[in-house]
């Protein structure tokens, strides 16, 4: 596959985005269906997550394999898949959910600044498991693997 235009692989992006962010939307509003007694729209929504989710996978693909050739994307192998899900860890731990903890705490959200704050730490102990990981996979034959604390659940 030929390398895709900056516009076409913008656009795909932003289709990704939309496609993951429907997938979310769509989970949790099977829960909410489940939980309100409504069983047959429960499954409605958990088959369109399902649906979503695999335009979403198509859209990696292309990008994948036909996005920029230097992995602007952060899709490819697994070492690179590690590296960029580190990168976007980092941000999210160290900058995203810090700044918004803090905007939260100055609007007088403390509910939403203590979720915040709660995500910050989360994203924090993920930073951790991916690069113990990422170290794991790029260590020397021979050389002895870092100690990766198990995780702690589900939300971890």
């Amino acid at each position: 596959m030929t390398h895709l235009s900056d516009g076409l692989a913008g656009d795909l992006r932003a289709a990704l985005a939309g496609e993951a962010a429907s997938a979310l939307r769509y989970t949790y509003f099977a829960q909410t269906a489940e939980i309100e007694g409504h069983g047959e729209i429960a499954r409605l929504f958990t088959e369109l997550a399902d649906s979503v989710v695999c335009a979403a996978h198509g859209h990696l693909d292309v990008l994948r394999d036909a996005g920029d050739p230097d992995g602007q994307d952060g899709v490819g192998d697994t070492r690179l898949n590690l590296a960029s899900s580190l990168v976007d860890a980092l941000h999210d731990a160290g900058e995203l959910y810090p700044r918004l903890t803090t905007a939260a705490h100055e609007e007088g959200h403390a509910d939403a600044a203590s979720w915040l704050s709660t995500l910050t730490a989360l994203k924090k102990r993920h930073t951790g498991r991916l690069k113990a990981a990422l170290d794991d996979l790029t260590r020397s034959p021979g050389e002895q693997p870092a100690l990766v604390a198990p995780h702690g659940g589900a939300d971890d």
